[in-house]
């Protein structure tokens, strides 16, 4: 800020002849001066300090997005999430500040279609971002469920790569599996690289199969496509705080310590006891490692549950921040856990320490969600699908027109996105086809085999009319009709409240006010996914000869 100030000897040497009214007069003028230097382009360098200040904004990554990993590639930030049950497989998001984050691309946009022999199935969890400099590559590690192997050991970490200056619009190579545990099976993948070494770490997933859960480590080669040498154990959850199991760990160095943060505990649901602490070491291949006294450095608050498995990232000016997940706990586990950020700070027994009091203060305003498919030439990156299920047959004419199908336990074809609140409503105007054509809100189907047996309850419309339907409990059931002659575009509405536990469903007629068709109560807790939050949607039921056309959506939080 550029000020000025009046010396006490201005007032009385220099200037014995001066009026009080003068005086004021001229402060008046160095203050309109000071404003015109600033408004004229005259200001202080935003450094990178300031770029990532402590006004760091929560959640950094809204809604559905856990286990996230995070990286920099010079001034750019790349984070990713797992995506669970859906597809695209592993989000990509971009920010230059760390608290504007925009989705890029998908490490398989495709889904399955883009994994080397298509060998993923589901599970696809804890994808790792790592830079290669010397290669200006990056290379996603990333957990799947490898659709050859039955049981825990089909969980394996495969390796994909892209060149740097690619990412926001190229294909990743997939390498396939390489991380493979063939007892218990293999997840949460990390890299280190290390006086010029590369080495990879994992969890085995011992809690999957009544064994104990360990971190392991191995060396990689360069390609990343073969572990060398011989696996050695790292540590596992040997303390009293230390519960059920230990996973999600992540390495970092500063000074003489390589640094470790790492989640144990359960999770991914309301029953969730996920805590977080930190180990280190001198000799990355001494396999000697100190766990922190005063573990765990970071625990359920009033404001968040379970947070955890994160990663570690150094800004241009050394600064650490963790991005890692954590529920809302206004939320319950409805949403799913949210990638948040904040800053490690070195305390004073020179261990850096997470301050555990971050709070949710991005404005609602900004998860608020509208796409004119008028005006798309292509599908809006925030839109999934089953994971299981192939890209979904679409095409844009003055609209989406999407393919009609009876998948999904009779629910038809589905497109969905993250929910980012519990109060919200979900909209769409629809020209009416032979398909019924609606909105939905998506989750799992009651006592399913897999957490992506896709349930929904939601609204649609056909020229015949009206129809309200629900499949959570498998089987697609019709809970009211209204027969009608319609052949102009009409819009449908689900206002969700009470924080999910209500929803309303109401159309608008062309020229005509909202109707209020039907209200019901909604089990929320008990249709909501393991490990997933609710998805909010569109669907088109019907054969595969029908579309359903959209002119818009839109998501607006209350």
């Amino acid at each position: 800020m550029i000020s000025f100030r009046l010396s006490p000897g201005y007032l009385t040497s220099n200037q014995p002849n001066l009026s009080l009214q003068h005086l004021f007069s001229t402060w008046i003028i160095c203050l309109l001066f000071s404003f015109c230097l600033i408004s004229c382009g005259i200001k202080k360098t935003q450094t990178a300090t300031e770029s990532t200040g402590t006004t760091l904004v929560n959640p950094a990554l809204p809604g559905d997005n856990p286990d996230p990993s995070i990286i920099r590639v010079g001034n750019v930030y790349y984070a990713t999430s797992t995506t669970n049950e859906w597809a695209p497989y592993f989000t990509i998001y971009k920010s230059t500040d760390l608290k504007n984050w925009k989705l890029i691309n998908h490490v398989f946009p495709e889904g399955f279609k883009d994994m080397k022999n298509q060998w993923g199935e589901n599970n696809f969890w804890a994808s790792e971002l790592v830079y290669d400099a010397k290669q200006n590559r990056v290379y996603a590690y990333y957990t799947a469920h490898n659709r050859a192997t039955k049981g825990n050991p089909g969980l394996q970490c495969g390796i994909a790569w892209i060149d740097a200056d690619k990412i926001e619009s190229g294909k990743f190579t997939d390498n396939g599996p390489v991380i493979i545990e063939d007892e218990c099976g293999a997840i949460d993948a990390f890299e280190l690289q290390h006086k010029g070494k590369i080495y990879a770490f994992w969890k085995n997933d011992g809690n999957g199969c009544g064994k104990e859960s360990w971190i392991w480590k191995q060396e990689i080669n360069e390609s990343r496509t073969k572990l060398l040498g011989q696996k050695s154990k790292v540590f596992t959850n040997d303390q009293a705080w230390e519960t059920g199991l230990v996973e999600g760990a992540c390495f970092f160095t500063q000074g003489e310590y390589i640094y470790s943060l790492y989640s144990v505990g359960g999770c991914c649901d309301a029953k969730c006891n996920y805590k977080t602490g930190i180990a280190r070491t001198k000799d990355l291949s001494g396999g000697v490692w100190e766990k922190y006294n005063n573990n765990p450095i970071m625990v359920s608050t009033d404001k968040w549950n379970c947070p955890g498995h994160g990663t570690v990232v150094k800004s241009a000016d050394d600064r650490l921040f963790m991005l890692y997940h954590a529920f809302n706990k206004d939320y319950d586990v409805f949403v799913g856990r949210e990638g948040v950020i904040e800053e490690l700070k070195t305390g004073a027994d020179g261990w850096p320490m997470l301050h555990n009091a971050t709070v949710p203060n991005r404005p609602k305003a900004e998860l608020d969600f509208a796409d004119n498919f008028e005006n798309d030439k292509k599908l809006d990156l925030v839109w999934q699908w089953p994971s299981k299920s192939q890209r979904p047959a679409m095409s844009f004419s003055k609209g989406l027109k999407l393919t009609a199908s009876d998948d999904n336990h009779s629910l038809g074809t589905f497109l969905g996105q993250y929910i980012k609140t519990v109060n919200f409503d979900i909209s769409a105007k629809i020209d009416p086809t032979d398909a019924k054509t609606g909105i939905c809100l998506g989750g799992a189907i009651f006592k399913s085999k897999w957490p992506g047996e896709l349930g929904g309850i939601g609204i649609s419309v056909s020229k015949d009319g009206f129809t309200i339907f629900d499949n959570f409990e498998g089987t697609y059931t019709v809970l009211k009709e209204a027969t009608l002659s319609l052949n102009a575009p009409v819009e449908l509405k689900m206002q969700i409240s009470d924080n999910g536990k209500q929803i309303a469903f109401f159309y608008k007629k062309d020229g005509e006010d909202w109707t209020n068709f039907y209200q019901t109560v909604f089990s929320a807790a008990k249709y909501v996914p393991w490990g997933m939050g609710y998805r909010a949607g569109i669907v088109v039921k019907g054969s595969s000869s029908q579309t359903g056309s959209f002119k818009s959506f839109g998501i607006k939080n209350n």
